[in-house]
């Protein structure tokens, strides 16, 4: 890692720190909350998360990067089909979760260039985790502010371990699970069922339901920086970012390995 990087990484990740401390604050008080044109939860957290990171972003890396936020996303295709690279993020991923009170969301910061995410953080708000990765560089895990970082891999298992959404576990994700005997099955919110991979605590995450672009971009980079592919169902290949007007990503899976066990479950 080039010194620049890490310096990028290092302030990074403090201000992901710093957005997560936004939302633990709002969470302490009145919890107000709105639906989004496309039915989603929007509340007082996201957003000033959200501030958090369009005020600290531009002070990192090139000052030049635009940013694309889940809470500001109306930006034209006439504009965004120029970027080259630039920031994509989910202040408060798994909004649903956080509602309800649990602790599984997170804050998602992607660094995207020519399409491919080359970066990720997610932070764990209420926790203090975080998972960092760079494709074909590594991933890494920190416990809380302060405590060593720790190297993730992917490794398969026997049984094999899924994850997944606890609010989008359709038929088609059933028919898999029913298609996989003996494979356990855990439900998680947000980008932490990608973070159960990277650390080799999962093995195959499907995802047949809407995401958009800024649900997935974090933890793509970070699990396949820890050596496992986070691709779309059609073509087998890594999502990419930023191609059309459409902000939403295609089915697609999230694996510690293509060449799984379960890929004949899958296409049978």
């Amino acid at each position: 890692m080039t010194v620049a990087m890490e310096t990028l990484l290092t302030d990074l990740v403090a201000l992901c720190r710093e957005a997560g401390e936004a939302i633990i604050e709002v969470s302490a008080g009145r919890l107000d909350t709105r639906q989004k044109s496309d039915d989603s939860p929007v509340t007082a957290a996201d957003l000033a998360a959200h501030h958090v990171l369009m005020k600290g972003l531009p002070d990192i890396g090139d000052a030049q990067w635009p940013i694309l936020s889940e809470e500001s996303a109306a930006i034209p295709w006439s504009q965004r089909r120029s970027w080259s690279t630039y920031w994509l993020v989910d202040p408060l991923d798994g909004t649903k979760e956080f509602i309800r009170g649990s602790d599984q969301y997170t804050v998602n910061v992607a660094l995207i260039d020519r399409q491919l995410p080359v970066l990720g953080v997610i932070e764990k708000p209420r926790s203090g985790e975080v998972w960092v990765g760079q494709p074909g560089r590594g991933a890494w895990y920190q416990a809380s502010a302060g405590a060593p970082w720790q190297a993730l891999a992917v490794s398969q298992s026997d049984p094999l371990r899924l994850v997944v959404s606890r609010f989008h576990r359709g038929p088609r994700t059933q028919r898999l699970i029913d298609a996989l005997p003996g494979a356990q099955v855990e439900q998680l919110g947000s980008s932490l069922k990608c973070c159960r991979i990277a650390e080799g605590r999962a093995d195959l995450y499907p995802r047949f339901g809407p995401t958009s672009e800024w649900d997935t971009a974090a933890a793509q980079a970070i699990v396949e920086g820890a050596g496992g592919a986070l691709v779309d169902i059609h073509h087998w290949q890594p999502l990419r970012y930023n191609t059309r007007e459409e902000l939403l990503n295609p089915p697609f899976v999230a694996c510690a390995s293509l060449n799984g066990s379960w890929r004949q479950a899958w296409e049978g």
